[in-house]
């Protein structure tokens, strides 16, 4: 029987790992790999700095599928891949529950930040610390504004309503009363105007280039607390960088950014009111377990199977 060659570019969890190596001949390149281990691959399994575009997929006239370690295909071409026939497999639900911890941790920090102690305090002194370390906002009655109402977003929306949060959502698609979990779906212009929060959890289709630009800021509330665990380039960078500084009672955080790693001439950098992190929403390790076992997938395809989770869009 002939055997399955995998090409993987960027790194799995080990477990994964050793499962495929057991079922295939595999191969561990960079983000870039080379003509000879492209030509090869009966698959390829990529994470979130590989482009898997036409040039690539001409380069492996072998391969049979494509797997993200992921829920995001951005950086996949699906159109090309379907073109030459090559389904494409992911992890669609693998890092819901990471990222949505993510949102909701830096949410609590924004709005409720810790008050730490690094020394002893005479009862003066503690008092007028405890005064002063009383917080202006807190999650009990902010309303939180999603941008975006899938898996993630209905999982942050369940958190945030149990901490007393009011929560709105807009989206593209029309959710089912039952699914909205106690969130109200508004406008977009509304929901820039009224968040305390505002989460964005769109994917990464062209429509929603730069989908917060100047004229999205321009409607935000001047405490507004923004939070991207989404996608880089749903936030015009030079936009939310004017907004923060002439706006310092705001708060963005943002762990995606466009392009990955970002130069020195970003923006963002350097401002108080911006916390930028480097795209570790899904940085658990069982997360990341949990996206690698996308492999089982690779190996159903290989086998002539059906996959579990296939991109069909």
């Amino acid at each position: 029987m002939m055997t399955h060659r995998v090409l993987i570019t960027e790194p799995i969890s080990p477990a994964p790992l050793e499962w495929i190596q057991e079922q295939a001949s595999v191969t561990i390149s960079d983000t870039q790999p080379t003509d000879q281990q492209l030509a090869a691959a009966h698959a390829i399994i990529v994470r979130t700095y590989t482009t898997v575009d036409t040039a690539l997929l001409e380069r492996a006239p072998n391969l049979r599928v494509v797997a993200r370690a992921g829920a995001g295909v951005d950086n996949i071409d699906i159109h090309a891949c379907h073109q030459r026939g090559i389904p494409v497999v992911y992890t669609p639900e693998a890092n819901t529950a990471a990222v949505a911890e993510f949102v909701v941790q830096s949410l609590l920090v924004a709005l409720r930040p810790l008050a730490t102690l690094t020394t002893a305090l005479e009862h003066d002194a503690w008092t007028s610390f405890r005064k002063a370390s009383v917080t202006d906002s807190s999650c009990v009655g902010s309303t939180l504004g999603l941008i975006g109402f899938g898996k993630i977003g209905k999982r942050v929306a369940k958190a945030a309503i149990a901490l007393g949060m009011h929560v709105v959502y807009h989206d593209l698609q029309e959710i089912a009363e039952a699914e909205r979990l106690g969130a109200n779906a508004v406008s977009m212009d509304e929901l820039l105007e009224t968040s305390s929060v505002i989460s964005l959890h769109v994917d990464g289709r062209p429509e929603n280039h730069h989908l917060l630009d100047h004229a999205a800021f321009d409607r935000m509330r001047d405490d507004v607390v923004l939070v991207n665990a989404a996608r880089g380039m749903v936030v015009n960078p030079q936009a939310a960088a004017d907004f923060a500084r002439s706006h310092p009672g705001v708060q963005l955080i943002l762990d995606v950014h466009d392009p990955e790693p970002f130069g020195s001439e970003y923006p963002l950098l350097g401002l108080k009111n911006v916390i930028l992190t480097p795209h570790i929403g899904a940085g658990t390790r069982d997360a990341k377990e949990q996206m690698s076992w996308v492999v089982r997938d690779v190996m159903r395809v290989l086998n002539n199977e059906e996959p579990h989770h296939r991109v069909d869009w």
